[in-house]
């Protein structure tokens, strides 16, 4: 496929959408899991949610050789129904701060922008369970995919459209038909672009006792007009051991893309005590690796500009259980762009190559409770 940079930087610079479906099963989505508040009789509805502050520092080198350096607090507000009406239907609805299409966080603020009180819908779905071993959802949900980080799609993002978990024994299968509109894509006559989207798919193989073991193989396949992205067809595959307070995972994912077509993570994660952990993280996320070139994946390694992708970098992190419910991580972010230069557009339509910082340091602290 033919890298097509200056149809790229045009569709930047616009509202980019995609959506996409899944299963709310935790094995297969820990995000979605959750302890929740029956209300009724029966439990057949259940109040859930969970709130954030969060305080964080940035200290950013561009390209160009200047200085940007931030600190802000933050808050996250999250509240959800679930119900189960009978044995064979339930669904889901969340509603959720937000600041932009792939996160929930509002910076702290009285008067101004920042202060804008903006709530949406970020869960909305309806799963059927009535065949066995297979759940079969729609609507806007967490992604289907089993994950171990948010490289391959942001959590904060739940796409919308149809999805298919079959279950049997050790084994998984995924697979989901998602949505994807970007910038004047909302208004386009030629239903052969109008309908673009995005099939996702997955095996998983699950399995072990005191040591146990995940194996994923799957990908994406992109429908998008010619010249709108690098690459249109993904492969993921994903590993993971765990045994007693330690675990090990895995994490490649490979492009078509003529160039910057690949990503891998790798982790580790140790358990000191019962309410003590460790983390360790190193990245290596090239340009055009992650769908739509970078515009779904993870925000957590800043980078200035619509897509955080082209970089390597660690990330460490302590965690602290206060109590049910109730806990505290320290983090730390520190990257490096791969390839200086790029002519990406941000959502300003600032197509200027100096945009993405050269190098990038953050720390955050997060206080999280949760029902």
């Amino acid at each position: 496929m033919m890298t097509k940079n200056k149809t790229l930087m045009a569709t930047r610079s616009a509202r980019l959408r995609l959506s996409c479906v899944a299963v709310a099963a935790a094995v297969l989505v820990p995000a979605a899991s959750f302890a929740a508040v029956p209300l009724g009789a029966g439990e057949k509805v259940k109040l859930y949610g969970d709130m954030r502050i969060r305080t964080e520092t940035d200290k950013s080198e561009k390209q160009d050789g200047t200085d940007r350096n931030r600190t802000r607090l933050r808050y996250r507000a999250r509240l959800g129904v679930a119900f189960q009406p009978n044995d064979n239907w339930s669904a889901k609805i969340r509603l959720a701060t937000t600041s932009s299409q792939n996160s929930p966080h509002v910076t702290f603020a009285t008067v101004g922008k920042t202060a804008d009180l903006s709530i949406g819908v970020d869960t909305a779905l309806i799963a059927y369970t009535g065949i066995s071993n297979l759940t079969l959802v729609a609507g806007k949900t967490p992604l289907n995919f089993w994950k171990q980080n948010e490289v391959f799609l942001d959590d904060d993002i739940h796409p919308e459209g149809l999805a298919a978990v079959y279950k049997a024994g050790p084994v998984t299968l995924n697979a989901a038909y998602a949505y994807l509109s970007a910038g004047t894509w909302d208004t386009e006559t030629n239903p052969a672009k109008k309908n673009s989207g995005v099939v996702t798919y997955q095996a998983v193989f699950q399995g072990g006792n005191g040591l146990k073991y995940a194996a994923a193989l799957g990908g994406a396949s992109v429908n998008a007009p010619d010249g709108a992205f690098n690459a249109t067809q993904h492969t993921a595959l994903s590993a993971q051991l765990k045994g007693g307070a330690w675990l090990a995972g895995a994490d490649y994912i490979k492009s078509d893309a003529d160039t910057e077509d690949t990503a891998y993570v790798v982790q580790g994660r140790y358990k000191i005590t019962e309410a003590i952990g460790l983390r360790a993280y190193y990245y290596h996320v090239e340009a055009y690796a992650t769908l739509a070139d970078g515009l779904f994946t993870q925000d957590n390694f800043p980078s200035a500009r619509s897509a955080a992708d082209n970089f390597k970098g660690v990330r460490l992190q302590m965690d602290y259980k206060v109590d049910k419910g109730t806990s505290v991580d320290l983090r730390l972010y520190n990257t490096e762009i791969i390839t200086r230069g790029l002519g990406r557009t941000d959502t300003n339509g600032n197509g200027s190559p100096n945009r993405q910082d050269a190098k990038n340091t953050r720390l955050q602290l997060n206080v999280n409770l949760k029902f």
